[in-house]
Parts: C-alpha cells; structure tokens; sequence
C-alpha cells in the first residue's frame, strides 16, 4: 500500500498536525465526525497522539515533523532512543546489514547513520509503508521491504547474499495477544530461523525479554558470544544477544556479559562486563554490620548476578551477606552503578521498635531485599505511606538479623 495516497499525506496534512499539537486529542476526534478536509483527519489526529506518547521515549522525534506513525501500538513497542543509539553502535562499520524485524523503525534509524548500507524487513503492510515514507524522508538510500522475515531470509539464501550483521527483535505475542518470553515461543521463532541466517551472516544479533534466565541462555543457545543487559531508568529493557556463527561450538571459559543503565540526564551508561565463569573466582568481602553508606546495584547488575565483578571492583565496598545484594561502607563510594544511600538508622525487626516508626516516618520509599515479607505486607505492618524523601530497606544480615536501614537518597 501507497501510506501517502491511503490517508491523502500532504503539505495541509503536516499543517493540520502542527497547529493542532496541543490540542485535546479526544476532543479532535469529537470534531472529526463533521465534514471534515481532503486528508484522513482521524490518521492525522493519531499522529498528535503519538507525538505526545513517544516524546520523552524518542526525544529527536521532535525535530521530524514529517515523521509517520502507523498506530499508537508502534510508540509503545518501539527502541526508546538511548537504546536504539546504542545497538547503532555496535553496529557501526559495517557495510551491509539486515533487520529482518524492523517495526517502527527507530533502531534502523539509528543503525542506518552507522552503516554503509541497511535493508529493514517489515511484514505488516501500513508499518512497512510508514517506513518507507520515513526512511526516504530521514535516511534516504534505506532500503525497505514489505515481507514477513521467513520469506525474505528464503529470497536472500536464494541469491546467495550475505550481510556483515542481521539484526531481529522477535514480537513478545502470541496469537492471541498474551505476552510470550522464550525465543521460541515469539513471532517469529528466531530458533528455528538459525541455521538460514548463519548462511548469510557471521554475525547475528537478536533482542530478547528481560525476563530470559541468563544462565540458561548461556547452555541453550549456539554460538552466544556475549549479552547486554540493558535497562533505562533502572528498569531492565532487553537482552541483547550476539551470536557469532564462526564458533562451531559453544565456546569454553565462560559467556561475555554486558551490563548498562541508561538514567535520564546522564551522558554515559552505568556500565559494568564480567565473564560468567571468570568471576565465579573473584573474592568477595562481607560486612556484617550496615555501615555510614548503603548501596543497591542497578536492575541490569541485579539481572546479571554481576555481585563477585561489581565488589573486584569496589574492594571497599562490603557486601551485606551472600544473599542480601546491598553494600556498605564507611565513606562515601562515588560512581557506584546504582543508587547510593546515606544511612540514617539501623533498627531491627521487632515489635518493640517498629510500633511507632510510622510516627517518626509518616511517608517512605520501601524496598525489601532477602527479607521474610514482601514489600506490599511491609508497608501495611508499618502503617508507613508511599511517597517522601526517606527510603527503607527492610533486609537479612549475618546471623539471620532482620533489620530495617533508614536512608536518604545521595544525589
């Protein structure tokens, strides 16, 4: 389908969107049933919806006022910037590469700045016409493709081409809309696809849930060379995972990992690698008492068990039992990747201590970590609302102590 033709794309289409930006989109749509311009008016109000949903998650966006959005469900799917800028990066020098899954478009945005040449595989009709009409707007000499990515890696084996990388992002649905995790279990099954794809590639990139187990993940899939853990915000988004076809086995002494967070306002990731079996020798040192300073490593650290690597590399940090993933110390540790804390109390868990502390605390941030209740059953033992500048953490110490650390958050 032509996406210009289909909704009547034009100079008034793009002016109606502008001056309108603003506006109530609901009450747009009210409007809308009256006689209305030449152009889809509905499409067009759809565009200043998802201007508004996608403007903190894509802030460069807002310098594309011709920028096509072929649903609302495209902004919510879609690489949120820092993300997409960093699959561009490892990405970057090569010649030719493939996105056999290439939805909305913003990693091929970025990847497309770093490569001599991308081909993106769209298999729904309309996204893969927005595409098109974006690419050709922003990224000009992209190719676009309106395929489904089996067909179109049958075509490619077919012609005997090859790409220095390809790039997937298996759908997390099934069919009947329920989220999905394995690789196998999403659309589409990038496990079965493995042996098509190492016939036009050595290299292979596929963006995964979350949710996976990294260790499992490390014995199951072939060829794994390395993967990132990515989060935003301290929220984890992904797991990237490189395959590199030129291993013909799984490659002994361990799996690269890759952990980076990307907070708003910063410059640079919290960023920390390890080796899976390489760190299994790293030394930890424990504290069994909460010190001046509290630290809670950042969701990817957490997701990856990067603890061993994380204290290798803050000796001074002490680690507050094998199972309770904070650290102390002393004095202040700057560039912790997470967030820091200064202690303003350790009480422990019982009755005779904690009857009143919603007096003296009328409102806190409660985490618990290693801890016998889960924050929700926490928070209505102690009558502590949510909210404020105070943040507890209710954990287990050596010799089975239960505590609770009072904390104001470090800047």
């Amino acid at each position: 389908m032509d996406i210009v033709t289909e909704y009547g794309i034009g100079s008034d289409f793009f002016e109606y969107i502008e001056s309108h930006k603003s506006c109530d989109t609901a009450k747009l749509l009210l409007a809308s049933k009256k006689p209305g311009p030449a152009f889809d008016l509905k499409f067009a109000i759809l565009q200043i919806e998802c201007r508004k949903r996608i403007s903190r998650k894509v802030p460069e966006l807002a310098g594309m006022p011709h920028f096509i959005f072929p649903s609302t469900l495209s902004t919510e799917q879609c690489t949120c910037q820092p993300v997409a800028q960093f699959h561009a990066s490892l990405l970057d020098g090569c010649a030719n590469v493939l996105d056999l899954t290439a939805g909305l478009g913003i990693d091929d945005y970025y990847i497309a700045g770093k490569t001599g040449h991308l081909t993106a595989v769209e298999k729904n009709p309309l996204t893969a016409s927005a595409l098109k009409y974006n690419m050709a707007m922003y990224r000009p000499g992209m190719t676009v493709v309106n395929n489904d990515a089996a067909s179109y890696l049958a075509s490619v084996i077919a012609s005997h081409a090859r790409f220095d990388a390809v790039f997937i992002d298996p759908a997390r649905r099934d069919g009947q809309d329920k989220r999905t995790y394995g690789l196998s279990d999403c659309e589409p099954d990038v496990m079965q696809m493995l042996d098509g794809i190492r016939e036009i590639t050595d290299t292979l990139y596929i963006k995964a849930s979350p949710m996976l187990d990294i260790t499992l993940l490390t014995t199951s899939v072939p060829h794994l060379a390395a993967i990132h853990i990515v989060g935003v915000d301290n929220e984890c988004k992904e797991l990237l995972l490189k395959l590199d076809f030129k291993t013909t086995r799984q490659e002994e002494g361990g799996t690269c990992v890759n952990t980076l967070n990307f907070e708003t306002g910063s410059d640079a990731p919290q960023q920390l690698a390890f080796n899976t079996e390489e760190q299994k020798t790293f030394a930890v040192n424990y504290g069994s008492e909460v010190l001046a300073y509290l630290y809670e490593p950042n969701c990817c650290i957490m997701k990856g068990g990067a603890f061993p690597t994380l204290a290798k590399a803050s000796p001074e940090l002490l680690k507050l039992g094998q199972n309770t993933h904070l650290f102390t110390s002393a004095e202040p540790h700057h560039g912790f990747p997470g967030r820091a804390f200064k202690v303003v109390e350790t009480i422990p868990f019982k009755d005779k201590h904690i009857k009143q502390l919603h007096k003296q605390y009328p409102k806190a941030n409660i985490s618990t970590r290693n801890f016998r209740l889960p924050a929700h059953e926490l928070k209505k033992k102690l009558r502590i609302a949510d909210g404020g500048d105070t943040y507890i953490f209710a954990t287990t110490l050596p010799g089975d102590r239960q505590v609770l650390v009072i904390t104001n958050k470090l800047i």
